[in-house]
């Protein structure tokens, strides 16, 4: 019996009965069937969602690389808005709204035509400088500066002695090159007129001053000054510092640089540290934002014909006489490394550098090329266009014409 027993124990467990340890054969078999099934479950979920993954990706792929490859033929209006100006007044855009000037006055509207403010005046030779949303405006040999934004006048400068230069910071803040018989005096003005800091320059000492410049943020300025020795011209670039760090120094002159048989008629700050400069002969980029150093001086052998800027890049134009292009456009940024070169036909009025495209136009046609040199768009305006204005994106942008305001977008 003792051996009936233990053969019907041995058949109890390979039907499923209990082991020793009280655990079942048959749900051991089950667990591990499950277990299996959830590992193929997980495993099917996981290509799944790499699959998806990589569909997803290779079809956004697949948009950028036919985005960064279109090439626009047209354009349609897709808003305008009703705007005249006068024959005689220039526009430009001021901090994304539309500055209009002239010998009688000036004023500011928005992009849809409506006016925000304007303003009357009477110049024989009104000149503008800009930064940011400021913007002066200033007669030439006459003795008054208006400071304004994009919200209306700031103030007024009453200068004692003809203007000869000036330039404007985002604070309005004016540094004003001012000229009499003897002596060249560069002024600092606050936006209401008040004077904060004065320096005198003469021939015999530094030379005439022929370009000013001041940083954003009004604590710096910089002076191209030419001079006539021995006959031969040479010409220098100084840096005056009007924070607490300039009052160590001399006058506030912080640094200075010489070029010899050279003429600088343009220095300007890109930012608040890096300022570049054009002489005959040469582009120099400078950095620094208590005292500017020489970050780099590039020799030019061809005659520069044009310059255009902004805050982050600087352009040449040269004529392109060793290909079929008439010109060139040397594009260099704020670290002073050639970034793009562009040959044109066009002739041009304007160069804008922009973050996805640079538009280069005149009042009848166009041309867009991307940061990589591919050109997006070459066209014919439907109507004159005065003022072209970059709208962030490559294919939308805003017209100005002698009579609307077109929200244009490329086809």
């Amino acid at each position: 019996m003792a051996e009936i027993k233990d053969f019907s124990r041995n058949q109890y467990l390979l039907k499923g009965g209990k082991n020793q340890a009280g655990e079942s054969a048959g749900t051991n078999r089950d667990k591990k069937s499950m277990d299996n099934m959830l590992a193929r479950h997980r495993q099917m979920k996981l290509y799944t969602v790499l699959a998806t993954l990589v569909v997803i990706a290779a079809a956004v792929l697949g948009a950028y690389i036919n985005w960064k490859n279109k090439v626009y033929t047209g354009y349609e209006v897709i808003q305008q808005s009703e705007w005249t100006r006068a024959s005689e007044s220039q526009s430009l855009n001021l901090g994304g709204t539309l500055f209009t000037y002239s010998n009688d006055g000036m004023s500011c509207t928005d992009m849809k035509g409506k006016m925000i403010w304007n303003q009357t005046y009477e110049m024989q030779n009104p000149v503008i400088r800009t930064c940011k949303k400021t913007v002066a405006v200033g007669d030439y040999n006459g003795r008054k500066i208006y400071v304004c934004d994009t919200q209306g006048t700031l103030g007024t400068i009453d200068t004692t002695m003809p203007i000869r230069d000036f330039s404007v910071s985002s604070n309005g803040i004016v540094a004003a090159v001012l000229d009499d018989s003897t002596v060249t005096a560069i002024y600092l003005y606050n936006k209401t007129g008040e004077q904060l800091a004065y320096f005198k320059t003469t021939m015999s000492k530094s030379g005439y001053p022929i370009a000013v410049d001041i940083s954003s943020d009004g604590t710096l300025v910089a002076v191209s000054y030419i001079r006539a020795e021995d006959g031969k011209i040479s010409s220098s670039i100084g840096f005056y510092n009007f924070s607490s760090v300039g009052q160590n120094y001399t006058d506030n002159l912080v640094s200075g640089y010489g070029y010899s048989e050279a003429v600088v008629p343009l220095v300007h700050f890109m930012e608040n540290d890096t300022v570049f400069a054009v002489a005959d002969n040469r582009l120099m980029f400078f950095r620094g934002r208590q005292k500017p150093e020489s970050l780099s001086d590039i020799l030019i052998s061809e005659e520069i014909q044009s310059v255009f800027y902004d805050e982050s890049h600087v352009g040449l134009v040269f004529y392109n006489t060793a290909a079929e292009s008439a010109y060139r456009v040397e594009i260099y940024d704020t670290n002073a490394k050639k970034v793009s070169e562009i040959a044109f036909d066009m002739e041009y009025k304007d160069i804008l550098f922009e973050t996805s495209a640079i538009i280069i136009y005149n009042d009848s046609e166009c041309l867009i090329y991307d940061w990589d040199n591919r050109l997006k768009y070459e066209g014919s305006f439907k109507d004159r266009v005065t003022c072209f204005i970059p709208g962030g994106n490559i294919s939308r942008h805003t017209l100005i014409t002698d009579n609307a305001i077109q929200s244009i977008e490329l086809q």
